[in-house]
């Protein structure tokens, strides 16, 4: 059953706060976090990105990296660095998603985290993809980055407005078995600066 949790910093197997100094170029160190950002062909140069192509090539490598880190335990999903309003409208979009928050009795204004089984995290893939993307329905405007990390792994998928998808970790090995693992002619691969894998 998914569960709503508020208090996000006890739920994370992660520094949050260090995690977004390292974001944001200002931490440094052996023990750091490293990234790779998966993104599809033009998009960094600016080519315009249709959402169903990229539905299409990010769902699967999405459902494949849950797949390949799944021990069982619980998956976190929240909002990167700030909590947010989960829906800041009531628009017809993400209709899965918005129904496990309806059927849970939970508001569109709650703040925190989505705790979910492998199965419920697969099942609303597709959404949760498209979130930070979909969610305000505005040309040009995104909103919050949505975080989902292992409850055990210090690992974070981290699902960009823009149409991308990054992977970092403090584990530089699990890193790397996962671009092993997913490299294809489908994506783009750009590693975080100090990222050499």
């Amino acid at each position: 059953m998914i569960k709503f949790e508020k208090n996000v910093k006890q739920l994370l197997p992660y520094n949050r706060r260090q995690y977004i100094t390292y974001l944001t170029g200002k931490f440094a160190s052996l023990d750091g976090w490293y990234g790779i950002s998966f993104q599809l062909p033009g998009g960094y140069e600016g080519k315009e990105i249709e959402l169903s192509d990229f539905k299409r090539a990010f769902e699967a490598l999405f459902k494949n990296v849950i797949s390949m880190l799944d021990n069982g335990s619980l998956w976190i999903v929240n909002h990167e660095d700030k909590d947010l309003d989960w829906f800041p409208n009531n628009e017809n979009n993400l209709i899965d998603l918005r129904s496990v928050f309806k059927e849970a009795k939970i508001a569109n204004t709650f703040r925190g985290a989505v705790m979910c089984s492998k199965k419920e995290l697969l099942d609303l893939a597709n959404d949760l993809i498209c979130y930070p993307y979909a969610v305000v329905q505005k040309q040009g405007h995104f909103y919050k980055d949505l975080n989902v990390s292992h409850s055990e792994l210090q690992f974070i998928i981290k699902i960009s407005g823009h149409l991308n998808i990054d992977f970092l970790s403090q584990n530089k090995t699990l890193l790397k078995e996962i671009v092993i693992a997913h490299t294809s002619s489908d994506f783009v691969l750009k590693p975080y600066t100090g990222t050499l894998l």
